[in-house]
């Protein structure tokens, strides 16, 4: 930027900014930034849209005055007072004056900055009284800070998007300013101002010049946008405590709070500029008849909207749940059809008053209470979590023998035997008779691998999940580091100035975060602990799944063999096909916890069943087959009775207290997760492979019990299964025991849970001691 000095005894002129098309007063080094700048983009010096030369204030001519020549040291003290006063308002405009001059050499006057003026000092001439210098020193940074401001708002007001708002809104501030300016230079020709009156004045507008010589330094060397920018007039208004800054900050953020207020009272996206945080992915499905219910199902409304944490003021990121799901909601019942009287209250942000916080939630208690409503009142979500506790969870015995009986050939098949269309229609003929609505949305599934490996693969899924998260923000965060270090302005030592605050405030820019909506996170994951190997168990008639051990490594859950020769009581499960909009609770994540609780629990009372047909030959048999039985009754029960019925329970009861339609999805997905913790159905899968392995051991036995064989060779037999039904059983107690102590990484719900089943267990490790 260039400063030209004129002559002593030249005309007065004005302090402004250049817009002649040559332009030259633009200085040598000047020149080689803005060339920079234009080659860079993004990178080095200002922002492209304050790449143009601006803010090159010179000297000129106006209106044909001319300043006495007057010798200072000759005045009285009264006209050196009046002198100075008129030397002072002229130059807190933009005006200079022969008596006040930048304390700078003129040569490096060429090589200052727009966005550096503010740290240049200035000095009254040394001939003035020393009590007057004394008194006028403390205001003449605002010469710099008015400088700085004014150049902003003329190059910004040619420019689009939040600078041209920033500029618009300064403008109106600068005006009280300049009011106040023409008022002291009136009082000025009536004789009413003395030096003291003009200091006492103006001292209320040294912080607020400052404040915003400050922000529109800071926006002129930082590429932001709407969000950012707003975030940067909310901590220098916090900084500075400027009630201006405030007015400011409201009046800036009018747009940005008129695309908040459409979206969370109406659910339409108005963002010509793209810079809300939250972005349609499919903009065109606004209509309530534009989808199918099979097309509107929980998948299309997770990810039809991204969110882009950049574009959110950090005055609004308490509130950006609400607001998100405020429009999501609208949406949602949009497309069910659903008639309600929507919210018309203007929104807007006024720092220190929490009103915009008190709107954003209302506008997200309205549709969220509604759809709440339609979930439970209009589509009947406690009777479908009925059927889930029935069907899937064993809660309805007559159900699940009766699923036994009829499912009884198909069980014992390799699963590559079975058909699911002759399945589909065992399970139509078993459902015919029963009086449950909704029974037409159950169907069977064979699955095509065992339970520890569709869990290994849910929490593979669930870590990805989060790891890409995590690589997402880290790459964000060095594209950021990266933009701040090409944004970094050359360190100018010689204008530094005590009273500037612009490096002791550094803008952090939100990271470019591009999120979906999310269910909450899976369950807390068991810490593997170490476990003695086992004997490799011998198989008579029946092949197992897979040969499964219980393992100390970290890495057995991974292990698994890519075929596996599953028969029908390892691969049958149920599946739950709810319709739009009760889908949007009940959607794939969840009912696939409910399959992993099913498998286990069918596989348990299916081996169960088995062993209560069979009968023994000896008593030492008898015994060891009701060892078998009780230890099989007890793993069963404790999942059933001492865990997920009263947790289940608890979700039925609460269903009807809740308000929101989010307190619905919270309370079933941490029913569910807490269902799989408690009952050790998660990662590392130790005890779940020991369960399949003893629950594999039982059904050899009781096909032992039916095979004809010698007294001699049956008690050989015996013997053996009796050796590794206790090694099994022991690790299974040593595992609880481990997991149960207060040391483990366990919380303490599943150490109690651990002890509950080491107590139904007591009686038969007693035995075994």
């Amino acid at each position: 930027m260039d400063l030209k000095i004129p002559e002593t005894n030249t005309t007065q002129s004005s302090f402004r900014s250049n817009k002649t098309g040559d332009e030259p007063s633009l200085g040598d080094s000047e020149q080689r930034d803005s060339a920079k700048d234009e080659g860079a983009g993004e990178g080095a010096g200002e922002p492209g849209r304050f790449k143009r030369k601006m803010g090159n204030w010179v000297f000129e001519s106006v209106g044909g005055f001319y300043m006495p020549t007057e010798d200072v040291t000759k005045l009285s003290l009264q006209r050196q007072e009046e002198l100075l006063i008129r030397d002072l308002i002229y130059a807190f405009s933009g005006v200079p004056s022969s008596h006040i001059r930048p304390d700078l050499p003129i040569e490096q006057i060429t090589k200052v900055r727009a966005n550096q003026v503010e740290k240049v000092r200035f000095k009254i001439n040394e001939n003035f009284s020393g009590a007057f210098r004394t008194l006028a020193t403390e205001l003449l940074p605002l010469i710099g800070y008015y400088i700085t401001v004014q150049s902003f708002i003329e190059d910004a007001s040619m420019s689009t998007g939040c600078g041209r708002s920033l500029s618009l809104a300064l403008q109106k501030t600068m005006q009280q300013y300049f009011d106040l300016q023409s008022g002291l230079e009136t009082q000025l020709q009536e004789k009413k101002l003395d030096l003291h009156q003009l200091v006492q004045r103006l001292r209320p507008w040294l912080v607020t010049m400052q404040s915003l010589a400050n922000l529109t330094s800071r926006v002129r060397s930082l590429k932001l946008n709407s969000a950012q920018m707003l975030t940067l007039i909310d901590e220098h208004q916090e900084h500075f405590k400027c009630e201006r800054l405030k007015l400011l900050l409201t009046d800036v953020s009018h747009y940005y709070m008129k695309m908040v207020q459409l979206w969370t009272q109406k659910g339409v996206l108005y963002d010509v500029r793209r810079e809300f945080f939250i972005e349609d992915t499919s903009p065109g499905d606004m209509s309530s008849t534009s989808l199918s219910p099979k097309q509107c199902c929980h998948s299309y409304w997770m990810n039809r909207y991204c969110i882009y944490m950049s574009r959110l003021p950090s005055f609004l990121e308490p509130e950006a749940e609400c607001i998100f799901l405020a429009g999501k909601y609208l949406n949602v019942l949009r497309q069910c059809n659903v008639q309600m009287k929507l919210m018309q209250a203007s929104l807007s942000f006024v720092p220190g008053n929490q009103s915009h916080v008190e709107l954003i939630h209302s506008s997200y208690e309205l549709p969220a209470h509604k759809l709440y409503e339609v979930l439970v009142q209009e589509q009947n979500l406690l009777q479908h979590l009925d059927n889930l506790q029935a069907y899937f969870l064993l809660q309805q015995l007559d159900f699940n023998e009766a699923l036994m009986e009829y499912y009884a050939d198909q069980l014992e098949c390799n699963v590559d035997d079975l058909r699911p269309e002759k399945l589909h229609k065992i399970t139509l003929r078993l459902l015919q008779y029963s009086s449950d609505p909704f029974k037409h949305l159950l169907r069977s599934q064979l699955m095509d691998c065992d339970v520890t490996t569709q869990i290994t693969r849910r929490m593979k899924r669930l870590k990805a999940g989060r790891q890409e998260e995590k690589e997402t923000e880290a790459e964000a965060k060095a594209e950021q580091a990266k933009q701040t270090a090409q944004q970094e302005q050359p360190k100018q030592t010689e204008l530094s100035d005590p009273m500037e605050l612009t490096d002791q405030m550094e803008l952090t820019e939100p990271e470019e975060l591009v999120v979906q909506a999310k269910q909450p996170e899976a369950m807390k994951q068991l810490e593997e602990v170490k476990q003695p190997e086992q004997q490799k168990q011998k198989h008579l008639v029946y092949q197992p799944s897979a040969e499964f051990e219980l393992s100390s490594e970290a890495d057995d859950s991974s292990r698994m063999p890519e075929q596996l020769s599953l028969y029908g009581y390892e691969a049958l499960t149920l599946r739950y096909e709810p319709q739009w909009p009760i889908s949007l609770i009940l959607h794939d994540e969840p009912l696939e916890q409910l399959q992993l609780m099913h498998r286990v629990l069918f596989y348990l009372h299916y081996v169960q069943r088995k062993l209560k047909s069979a009968s023994s030959k000896s008593d030492r048999a008898e015994a060891l087959h009701k060892r078998m039985l009780q230890c099989i009754l007890h793993l069963e029960q404790h999942m059933t009775h001492d865990v997920i019925k009263p947790r289940w329970q608890a979700l039925l009861d609460d269903v009807p207290k809740a308000q929101f339609v989010d307190e619905l999805i919270s309370l079933f997905q941490e029913t569910l997760d807490s269902c799989q913790v408690m009952c050790l159905l998660s990662e590392p899968v130790t005890f779940v492979r020991s369960l399949f392995t003893l629950g594999q051991l039982c059904l050899n036995f009781k096909l032992l019990l039916e095979r004809q064989e010698s007294e001699q060779d049956f008690d050989a037999s015996l013997t053996e299964y009796e050796q590794e039904f206790n090694g099994l059983l022991i690790g299974i107690l040593e595992l609880l025991m481990e997991l149960a102590r207060a040391t483990s990484s366990c919380g303490n719900e599943e150490r109690e849970s651990c002890k509950q089943l080491l107590q139904r267990l007591e009686e038969i490790s007693q035995e075994l001691a």
